[in-house]
């Protein structure tokens, strides 16, 4: 440890209460104690724990501990806050709020912006997956936990550091019964700070760390702090972090936490399910977590937070079958729900949104299963062995667990596996911003001033390589999801387009298709192009809030793309879309527009904005700065932005949905288009049903019923095709080996089934121009692999060929058609003898 961080720990504090400073005799750690006989430092492993069955203080559970500690920094002049979602929507670098002081990083700590309160006090529900395997193993892991944490922010003013933080620490813990204390030296790293830090022990137990953060990354630094250098920061910040859990179980002295922390639930599993108690303790645990993961609007999904979400769903069903619970894992997450409202009454509301959410988690996760074992067996037959990196892939990409490839084939599984998945996707994917050239100006951004303006005069200050650089400038440049606007310079009456505009730090680069000369300029916006956007933007904002109005409060923008033609939102939810929510979500957004509602758009302090909006501002991401644009349709929608805007809905005049798509699971895209452009899309979509009208022989309000009539007449002639293709092949069959082998070219698939459904193949091929498919299809009950002999009459022929064992293709050139076939009937015959 640094010698500045050493000294910072040697308190008068210690001194004045009589402990005394040790060496531990087994970790050479110093510690602080009163027990002047005690020689180990009173951590694990150097001691085991002494309270198991031997409990410790004033008994409590959840509820009574955690009033304590909030009510005990409150007499204390600290200002208890609420808690913060468990997903940390305020941050860039992590999915998951993993500590109360993430609560407060980078931007309170890196002091962009002032605290919510100083000093504050928070217990706040915090979800780490380091250690996914010792969950229920060791008796003290958990996925989620609550930190309670009172926090000082000294900067300006000093609130209070080392000897105080100490003295709180000791005088809540004598006031709840706890006195045997030991206080050991340490440092501490996380989120980009450092500094040192005592943690608190008790019996052996960790109840509490009281880091006091004074440094900061820095490639330059003078303090090496778990081998990261760090420089020291501006503002001095008291971190702690005591364990509600912990507490909990020390004065409750039960076998493991999960018996002190969730003893209902507990005792519900024990009673209806059987099997190792490790198994049962991590699905207890598992639900417990989900309830916070779920009612905070994670949606399971492949990426992001909501990988995580299904990381943990998919555990807790694997553990229900390892002890044979028969019921549903709602069932467990709502008995958490029902013992924790008291506290966190949010949880409540979201109950039958988490019961579907599981619902369908469940059917995935088995249908996944399934499909997992058959594509294991394949990759075996094939590669022969499987690796690590292939493990993770079949889990990340696929969700087949190790455990199921281990009842086809003999792999090494890691003991830690799972932590080794949790641990690559834990942390957010940082945006690479490639090396950009810098310049020395800066442009006023007088859009902001008033998006209105179509045309202005400016001043020249930088021009080369056709990019010019104003000193102010009413042209966007792109960013949010928002094109950038384009138009024209006018200069010595020479006329040069704006094709694009970007923004470089405090320059905005102006790219154009000729040269100009520094000097004035006057400018022209493309306003047609600008106002579209503008209308689009603000509908954007629209289609958001109508989306969470009508599908729940999970909705979350996944990102966002807009132009003068039309724009799409992608949010995040859990099932596809069906018509009647979208015809919902249109309905209100255009309730919205008629309402007429001013859209207010002005810059505040961040933590001004959270206080007054939330995080809901957060929809494209976390701002890095103390300052935010929030654009706020009152009542309606606040988001952090950017972007052009109206002033008021009303501008709008229509929103139509022009279409939905699933652009990954999890995530549902909506395209729609505002104002003329949306009139635009009605019109065209008018023309082409007047025009299919017209080509029908009806009038458009008699489109459906004559598609549908000619549908079904369509059907019935393709079934009496079907009939008679399966009746020709029947009568073209060959007998070999007992096996019908039918050549037929132009076959239906639905014939090729017909026809393979007991001891046959069948050979098919079609043309198209100078290409041509060759289908070989057999029955289930015969070994064949169809795909086998596809792939290597694709390799003979030139081309390529694969599928599954029932049914193969190969792409072949139309001309060497009649001597594939020929092939296919040797391979077949082949096959069938063998």
């Amino acid at each position: 440890m640094h010698p500045d961080l050493e000294k910072m720990l040697q308190l008068q504090f210690f001194r004045e209460e009589g402990f005394v400073r040790r060496k531990c005799e087994k970790c050479g750690a110093y510690f602080w104690t009163k027990n002047e006989k005690q020689n180990l430092c009173g951590d694990a492993p150097c001691v085991d724990y002494t309270f198991i069955e031997n409990p410790v203080g004033e008994k409590m559970n959840l509820h009574d501990m955690r009033e304590a500690f909030l009510s005990f920094f409150e007499r204390h002049n600290h200002t208890r806050l609420k808690r913060y979602p468990v997903v940390a929507r305020w941050r860039d670098d992590i999915y998951l709020t993993i500590a109360s002081i993430a609560d407060f990083q980078p931007h309170v700590t890196g002091g962009l912006v002032p605290p919510p309160a100083n000093p504050l006090v928070i217990s706040q529900p915090s979800i780490r997956l380091n250690d996914l395997e010792e969950v229920g193993r060791s008796g003290r892991h958990l996925t989620l936990f609550e930190m309670m944490g009172h926090h000082a922010f000294n900067n300006r003013e000093k609130i209070y550091w080392t000897e105080e933080t100490t003295k709180y620490c000791n005088n809540f813990l004598n006031e709840i019964g706890i006195y045997d204390v030991t206080y050991k030296e340490a440092e501490w790293a996380g989120g980009g700070n450092a500094g040192a830090c005592f943690e608190v022990l008790s019996e052996g137990l960790e109840l509490a760390t009281l880091v006091f953060m004074n440094l900061q990354e820095d490639e330059k630094g003078g303090y090496i702090v778990k081998g990261g250098k760090y420089s020291e920061m501006p503002t001095k910040v008291v971190d702690t972090g005591y364990g509600l859990e912990r507490f909990v179980w020390l004065t409750n002295g039960s076998r493991t936490v999960y018996d002190a922390v969730f003893p209902e639930v507990v005792d519900m599993l024990m009673k209806e399910a059987k099997g190792e108690m490790e198994y049962l303790y991590a699905l207890a645990d598992h639900a417990r977590c989900l309830a916070f993961m779920l009612s905070d609007g994670i949606v399971p999904s492949n990426s992001g937070a909501g990988y995580l979400a299904r990381l943990i769903i998919r555990r807790a069903l694997r553990f229900m079958d390892k002890i044979g619970y028969d019921g549903m894992l709602f069932s467990i997450v709502k008995m958490h729900i029902e013992n924790l409202s008291l506290d966190f009454p949010e949880l409540k509301k979201e109950k039958s949104r988490i019961e579907e959410i599981l619902e369908i988690e469940t059917k995935k996760f088995h249908t996944s299963l399934q499909k997992g074992k058959s594509m294991i067996s394949r990759y075996i037959e094939k590669e022969g062995k499987i690796s690590v990196e292939k493990l993770i892939e079949f889990y990340d990409s696929h969700g087949i667990h190790p455990e199921i490839v281990k009842e086809i084939a003999n792999v090494e599984i890691p003991e830690n596996f799972e932590s080794i998945v949790a641990e690559r996707h834990i942390k957010a994917e940082q945006k690479k911003i490639g090396e950009e050239k810098t310049y020395n100006f800066e442009t006023h951004q007088a859009y902001y001033d008033d998006e209105y303006v179509k045309e202005f005069d400016a001043e020249v200050l930088y021009s080369e390589n056709n990019v010019a650089i104003l000193n102010k400038t009413y042209f966007y440049p792109e960013g949010g999801g928002q094109k950038s606007d384009t138009g024209f310079f006018i200069q010595n009456g020479k006329k040069v387009r704006v094709k694009k505009v970007e923004k470089h730090g405090n320059a905005i680069l102006h790219f154009l298709d000729a040269e100009i000369d520094e000097g004035k300029v006057h400018c022209l916006i493309d306003w047609n192009r600008r106002y579209a956007m503008m209308l689009h933007h603000t509908a954007t904002h629209i289609i958001n809030a109508s989306a969470r109005m009508v599908l729940g409060s999970h909705i979350w923008q996944a990102g966002s793309e807009l132009d003068e033609n039309e724009a799409r939102l992608d949010v995040t939810h859990y099932k596809r879309i069906d018509d009647a929510s979208i015809s919902e979500i249109e309905k209100k957004a255009n309730e919205i527009v008629r309402m007429a509602v001013d859209v207010e758009k002005k810059f505040m302090r961040k933590n001004e904005a959270e206080k007054k909006f939330g995080f809901r501002l957060y929809q494209g991401g976390a701002p890095k700065s103390g300052v935010i644009r929030v654009v706020n349709i009152e009542n309606i929608e606040a988001e952090a932005c950017g972007g052009t805007h109206v002033n008021n809905t009303s501008e709008i005049g229509f929103i139509k949905i022009t279409g939905v798509e699933r652009v990954q699971d999890g995530v549902e895209r909506i395209r729609f288009c505002a104002g003329e452009k949306a009139m635009e899309y009605i019109q065209k979509q008018e023309k082409m049903l007047r025009e299919v009208a017209s080509i029908l022989g009806t009038q458009p309000s008699n489109v459906v019923k004559r598609v549908e009539k000619l549908v079904n007449e369509w059907k019935e002639a393709r079934k009496e095709v079907e009939n008679l293709q399966k009746n020709m092949g029947e009568s073209v069959a060959i007998e070999y080996e007992n096996v019908r082998i039918i050549m037929q070219d132009n076959l239906l698939p639905s014939a090729i089934k017909e026809l393979t459904k007991e001891k046959a193949v069948v050979i098919s091929a079609s043309k198209k121009d100078k290409k041509a498919i060759l289908t070989i299809a057999c029955s289930e009950d015969l070994s064949l692999d169809c795909s086998l002999i596809a792939r290597e009459i694709g390799e003979k022929m030139g081309g390529r060929g694969g599928g599954r064992k029932t049914i193969g293709q190969a792409g072949i050139n139309a001309e060497k058609i009649e001597e594939a076939k020929k092939i296919a009937i040797q391979l077949v015959k082949k096959e069938i003898k063998d």
